[in-house]
């Protein structure tokens, strides 16, 4: 898990994302991604999306980090 949190937060230190990392708007893009994911499954229960896991996990990981 260490090794994944620092390949994030070096993806995030080269785009320059901390002054984006607020706890407001972490808790809100958390929120947004998780409503993307729950939109994969609205007709088809059995969809999985990677991608919108990773982003969860990826937010997650920032607000774990956030001051």
């Amino acid at each position: 898990m260490k090794e994944l949190q620092e390949k994030i937060e070096k993806f995030n230190e080269e785009r320059d994302w901390d002054q984006f990392h607020s706890p407001v708007n972490l808790a809100k893009s958390i929120c947004i991604e998780a409503g993307e994911l729950l939109e994969c499954f609205q007709w088809d229960e059995n969809f999985y999306d990677s991608e919108e896991v990773q982003d969860i996990l990826n937010n997650m990981t920032f607000k774990a980090k956030s001051k």
